[in-house]
């Protein structure tokens, strides 16, 4: 899922602002955020379409939140949709999160072929 515009839009006010309170260089934060300081120069610019791995490692250095990406589910059963909105709110939004919480939902779905 991509963010709109206007969450992209947000982003980039909070992060300036965050950046100026905080009086760090793009540098500092780079190492702060293990990003590169190109990289840090242009997320603080605005210039990403997407939550990657490196947007969130400098949001959570000048300690940013990053807004929940919410699909839009038509057809869905009101019960899958809780199940997404409770993976949605234990994932930090990282590659990691996502590959910890499909090794949980995994093993679960282990445990329950076990049992048939």
């Amino acid at each position: 899922m991509k963010p709109s515009s206007k969450q992209l839009s947000d982003l980039k006010a909070k992060l300036t602002e965050a950046r100026s309170q905080k009086g760090l260089s793009w540098a500092e934060i780079g190492r702060i955020s293990g990003v590169h300081q190109s990289q840090v120069s242009r997320i603080c610019a605005g210039e990403f379409k997407t939550f990657s791995h490196n947007v969130v490692q400098v949001c959570k250095a000048l300690g940013v939140s990053i807004p929940r990406l919410e699909p839009v589910l038509e057809d869905a059963a009101p019960e899958w949709a809780a199940a997404q909105s409770c993976m949605r709110r234990i994932w930090d939004e990282t590659p990691q999160g996502a590959k910890t919480i499909a090794k949980l939902l995994n093993a679960i779905a282990d445990l329950q072929t076990t049992r048939e």
